[in-house]
């Protein structure tokens, strides 16, 4: 910080300390009115406070008191405080402006609704407190006196006149030698006309302490009625000329802009005001009465963006660059990005992203506040690559009776310098790898496996995940179909083609070669149904498992065969259960292996081809019948469709 500026921060810190030596608080104010019809008026009051100079805090009930043209008091009012708001975000609304943080402000608003009805004369609505802030520097001996706030409502007001309202305060901090322009924000509920200037502004209570009838009190109680003791400005300021500046500050009288441009460091206080006007006449005149604060200013935009000296990472991503602003306080940023093949490298957002069309060097500019008084440029190169693109390959077999996978990363625009890492989960036998290959990956339980490949080069990283599914008895096994047999005989069976095959059984039974594809088995004479396995192995290592129901009869023919083979040679295409429904009369359901209904025939006459209840062909399997001959079931068990036997 410049010197000027350390001692106009150092000024302001002593003249608010003085403040606080003499309790005063008031730094402005104003008082207006809107009309609800029926003679109902709703009366504003608005105190501005300092808040950081330790005086009293903000009246809990303010007196407005309310007099006729002959200052006769109609009316006392003591209005509740509403809600305390803070200006301490909005004190200037300079972009290039740092306000000190030792300056506070804030104000509170009193609101209330008094019936008045229409007399000659009208009324006067005053408010008055002591005291103003000592430290004001164009006014003789400032703590002495407080403020009167005052409104007039028109003689006779039949047409429910409402007085201007300020919309929102204006600005508190003025910048020391830098041009002021303050636009105040004025509503007017009638349509009338306004104009704006400085005016006179006036005193109201002391420091006589107490309250009551004397209107040198601290808090006059009723305020005093007009005529109102003029605020004696030092020399060589005046009501007109305010503030000390190099540029005398002036309002606009149609538009209420003020402009300036002030030139001595210290608080100043200053009338603006606000004029109704109806067919030439004035109905209603607010006054603001307003305390300026003149500092030396900090210009706070400067334009910053975070670069690849800062933070390497920022050119990871090859081509396309994610830009990060990090300019604080503009209203505004333009980015150019350096690509001289195009006038569409710009944008204004924040955090950009740009790609660009070829590897190299760019020079990026970026503006802050473009256009505007306070802006400000910064240049950097980005020197783009490339783009690397990970990837990796795997090989092996992913069953889980063999694994041992081999992983390879590969890829595009690969750094030399590039570093390799594998995760493959916490239930591989072996969980990392460093390097660019790993070999013999197997895993403690089949199932999906997540697979993470991390690249790293320079300060970038990039990480590529995918999955192996890792499987269990998964290979095509088929043993055939569920089958009858007499008693006493032998059972060939056919597997479809594997490397290896094994063949078992639920109980012992003997098997000419349990390794063949094409056993043969001979059964005990006290079995009835007995499972029959097949575990197959194919030229990989991996297995695959399927079983199948053996029926044994002493008398097939008597027993229902559990077999069909729709496949419309003439021989066995029809489940025939005659020698036990010979009269037709019996039902036939058929279930699938879940338990549903995929067919039904309640009189059932041996016809039923391996279809569904609408006659499409059932897939090949096994599936559940039950034979219901009225509330006897007669018969239960499986029945296999199977197209293709031999």
């Amino acid at each position: 910080m410049k010197l000027l500026e350390r001692t106009g921060f150092l000024l302001v810190l002593m003249l608010l300390s003085v403040s606080s030596l003499n309790a005063a608080h008031l730094i402005g104010g104003e008082i207006t009115y809107s009309c609800q019809g029926n003679n109902l008026y709703t009366v504003s009051l608005r105190v501005y406070r300092d808040c950081a100079g330790g005086g009293a805090a903000f009246d809990g009930n303010a007196n407005v008191a309310i007099y006729d043209i002959n200052n006769q008091l109609i009316r006392t009012l003591s209005i509740p405080r509403g809600q305390i708001i803070s200006l301490n975000n909005s004190l200037s609304s300079d972009p290039c402006v740092s306000v000190p943080a030792n300056l506070c402000v804030e104000y509170a608003d009193y609101i209330d609704t008094v019936t008045l009805p229409p007399v000659v004369g009208g009324y006067t609505i005053v408010h008055q407190r002591c005291c103003r802030n000592a430290i004001i520097g164009n006014v003789n001996n400032p703590g002495s006196f407080g403020n009167t706030y005052s409104v007039r409502i028109p003689s006779m007001d039949t047409t429910c006149n409402s007085a201007p309202h300020i919309v929102s305060p204006p600005d508190n901090v003025l910048c020391l030698n830098r041009p002021a322009t303050i636009n105040l924000q004025v509503t007017e509920a009638d349509g009338d006309s306004i104009s704006y200037d400085l005016c006179q502004i006036f005193a109201g209570g002391g420091n006589a302490g107490g309250g009551g009838g004397n209107c040198f009190s601290v808090i006059p109680n009723p305020p005093c009625p007009p005529p109102f003791t003029p605020l004696t400005f030092a020399a060589p300021q005046t009501f007109s000329n305010p503030i000390p500046a190099s540029t005398n500050f002036t309002i606009n009288p149609r538009t209420g802009q003020l402009r300036g441009t002030a030139n001595q460091i210290g608080v100043y206080v200053a009338g603006i005001c606000i004029t109704e006007w109806r067919d030439g006449q004035i109905m209603s005149t607010v006054r603001l009465d307003y305390q300026f604060a003149v500092t030396q200013c900090t210009q706070n935009i400067v334009s910053d963006m975070r670069t690849p000296l800062e933070d390497p990472t920022i050119l990871c991503d090859g081509l396309t660059v994610q830009f990060e602003s990090e300019t604080n306080n503009a209203n505004g940023l333009l980015w150019n990005f350096g690509d001289l093949n195009t006038n569409s490298d710009t944008s204004r957002l924040a955090n950009p992203t740009y790609t660009y069309p070829a590897p190299g060097t760019y020079y990026v500019r970026l503006i802050a506040n473009p256009g505007e008084t306070c802006s400000d440029t910064t240049f950097a190169p980005f020197k783009v690559t490339a783009p690397v693109q990970g990837d990796f390959l795997w090989d092996g077999v992913p069953c889980y009776e063999v694994q041992g996978i081999q992983f390879e990363a590969i890829g595009t625009n690969i750094r030399p310098n590039t570093r390799y890492e594998w995760e493959f989960g916490a239930d591989a036998l072996i969980p990392t790898v460093t390097g660019r290959s790993a070999f013999g990956i197997s895993w403690m339980q089949p199932g999906p496996k997540p697979v993470k490949l991390t690249l790293y080069w320079d300060s970038c990283s990039q990480e590529i995940v995918d999955t192996i599914d890792i499987v269990r008895g998964n290979v095509f096994t088929d043993a055939g179909p569920d089958t009858a047999i007499q008693r006493g005989s032998e059972l060939r069976l056919h597997a479809n083609y594997g490397a290896d095959y094994y063949w078992y059984a639920s109980s012992p039974i003997e098997i000419d070669n349990p390794f063949s594809r094409n056993p043969t088995f001979r059964f005990r004479e006290r079995d009835d149904t007995v499972m029959v396995y097949l575990i197959l192995t194919d030229q990989y290592g991996c297995k695959g498992k399927d079983s199948l129901w053996v029926y044994i009869s002493d008398d097939l023919d008597a027993a229902v065969y559990n077999i069909i083979t729709p496949n419309g040679d003439g021989v066995n295409d029809f489940f025939d259960i005659s020698y036990i429904n010979p009269s037709g009369n019996c039902g036939l359901y058929i279930m699938n292996r879940w338990g549903a209904e995929v067919y039904r025939d309640n009189a059932y006459s041996n016809d039923w081809f391996g279809t569904d209840q609408d006659g499409n062909p059932l897939p090949d399997g096994t599936y559940y019948y039950v034979v219901q001959c009225g509330v006897e079931v007669r018969s239960t068990g499986p029945i296999t469709i199977n197209r293709f036997y031999d």
